[in-house]
């Protein structure tokens, strides 16, 4: 990358400085929004997920690459920050409720897509319903609550090998279920398939 201002700013980010964070955030923080409302649906998740995406890029400063774009560094954060919210939002009623409005809010007049998406919503929480009890438990507390494997072992009481048994067993059961689902489910079905991978 040439010496441009950009490149300056992001030499004086790496070591800390906090007003070319603020120059990033001011030139990248309203793109980030849009695609983090794009994908969310809902614009106060999307601008928390925002701001989520930059206390990353500031966590993670140290490993920004000047000759690279950072803004593509940053839309790789927001997918996977959106990607988080959108496991909460098949997770959540209050949420999935949200997410209709907002859909219904850009589309009044389109209610096939509303109710498309109202299946799609219910087609993750389906699939993970197939899953045997203990094992949905735990694909829920790693998947959607965010546990680690550590403590989904010490809050059921089982080894931690016990947890990856499951979650690889489950993983592999979802995987099967994906591959057989109609494909107007596959948009949302995605978030489930990220999970997967």
């Amino acid at each position: 990358m040439p010496l441009t201002e950009e490149y300056g700013h992001l030499s004086a980010l790496k070591s800390g400085d906090q007003n070319s964070f603020k120059w990033v955030y001011t030139k990248y923080s309203r793109v980030i929004f849009l695609y983090c409302k794009k994908l969310i649906g809902i614009e106060v998740l999307a601008e928390e997920a925002t701001s989520e995406v930059f206390i990353t890029l500031w966590n993670k400063r140290s490993i920004i690459r000047t000759d690279q774009s950072v803004q593509a560094f940053l839309y790789r954060i927001a997918k996977f920050k959106a990607y988080d919210y959108l496991k909460k939002i098949a997770n959540d009623k209050n949420l999935q409720e949200q997410f209709l409005a907002s859909h219904q809010a850009l589309h009044p007049k389109n209610g096939e897509n509303l109710l498309i998406e109202k299946e799609r919503m219910e087609a993750i929480n389906d699939l993970v319903e197939t899953l045997s009890p203990q094992r949905r438990l735990i694909f829920k507390m790693r998947y959607f609550e965010g546990k680690d494997n550590g403590m989904i072992a010490e809050q059921m009481q089982i080894s931690i090998n016990t947890v990856k048994v499951h979650l690889v067993k489950a993983r592999h059961h979802l995987k099967k279920q994906l591959a057989i689902n109609d494909d107007n489910f596959l948009a949302t079905l995605s978030v489930l398939a990220f999970m997967l991978q």
